[in-house]
């Protein structure tokens, strides 16, 4: 009886294991790859990804990007600062097994500075970019010089209220 038990639960765990998720991983690729080679580099990755289960839904090419901030990667044994980096994204589908080894893959691979790997959905649920500091249309705040004011005049003011209490 209690076999059958662990049978049951090993069997729901591989059926876990096996559930397929969509993924999405945003990463920054070591910015002393030459833009020649950039797409042999990109096609090596995602070559990867396939080949440990990876279907893709979507990417989006890397493009040489300024980081927020500096960030060190340990390369060859050596620790490496970078300023710059080639930031690119890929969505896609696989079991849940084959995630926990994507994740490998990619903390293992020295042509990343960083990644981000999250589960999302299918759907494509890219925002707008926004403009700011440039709107334009009622939202923009316009300030009023003090050689442009109306000067104020009182008993209007008296008379226009009295009228909407009234």
């Amino acid at each position: 009886m209690v076999k059958a038990k662990e049978v049951n639960k090993e069997e729901n765990l591989d059926s876990v294991d096996s559930k397929v998720s969509i993924y999405e991983v945003g990463y920054i690729m070591v910015p002393g790859i030459a833009e020649e080679n950039l797409g042999s580099e990109v096609t090596k990755f995602k070559d990867s990804l396939i080949e440990l289960g990876a279907t893709f839904i979507s990417d989006e090419y890397p493009k040489m990007l300024e980081l927020a901030y500096e960030m060190s990667r340990s390369i060859n044994n050596k620790k490496q600062k970078f300023s710059y980096g080639y930031f690119g994204w890929v969505k896609f589908e696989c079991a849940t097994n084959s995630a926990k080894v994507i994740k490998d893959y990619l903390d293992k691979n020295e042509t990343l500075v960083r990644y981000l790997m999250i589960k999302t959905v299918r759907e494509n649920t890219m925002s707008t970019k926004r403009a700011y500091g440039k709107q334009e249309g009622p939202r923009r705040r316009t300030t009023v010089k003090a050689e442009d004011q109306v000067p104020i005049n009182e008993e209007v003011i008296d008379k226009e209220i009295d009228a909407l209490v009234v």
